[in-house]
């Protein structure tokens, strides 16, 4: 059976602490969009999540957007942020991970998955061999199915504890 237990599950990316990443041997962020980078639908992110990019490239990590958005709404949103992305990832399942290791050329065991679903960023990471961070999502917004996991991850995240990474 799937472990759906994440490494790490923080508030929001900004609670990410890079130095517990580095001691762990991660050098490659895998980063869902929707609800962890920006609320649902949004085409345009937050200055303070354009920032927080800025500072991820600046720590030395490698970046690669992991995400079932369409194409045109994901490669905007990569554009913005100036990271590769692979879009339409079928998450939960691994292949869109594995593609997102191979396009920034790094291995499951440097990379960490972050998002904000157990039961589509978690479940492709631990397919992938990937460690995760789950994060809360940043709005109550979203895809229909979603809703109906949302709804199931309440029993996993009712027993989960937030980490102090920071």
């Amino acid at each position: 059976m799937i472990n759906l237990i994440p490494e790490y599950f923080v508030d929001t990316i900004y609670d990410i602490d890079f130095n517990i990443l580095r001691r762990d041997g991660i050098n490659t962020l895998l980063l869902d969009i929707d609800n962890t980078l920006v609320p649902f639908k949004t085409m345009i992110p937050e200055k303070s999540t354009m920032e927080w990019i800025k500072l991820v490239k600046t720590e030395g990590f490698k970046i690669c957007l992991v995400s079932n958005a369409y194409p045109r709404r994901a490669q905007i949103i990569a554009g913005k942020f100036d990271v590769p992305v692979i879009y339409m990832a079928k998450k939960p399942f691994k292949k869109g991970v594995i593609d997102s290791l191979k396009l920034v050329n790094s291995k499951n065991t440097e990379a960490i998955m972050v998002g904000d679903q157990i039961f589509t960023d978690v479940f492709a990471a631990r397919l992938a061999g990937v460690k995760s961070i789950l994060v809360e999502p940043m709005t109550k917004s979203d895809f229909f199915m979603t809703k109906i996991y949302r709804i199931l991850e309440y029993f996993v995240k009712r027993n989960l504890k937030k980490e102090k990474m920071k």
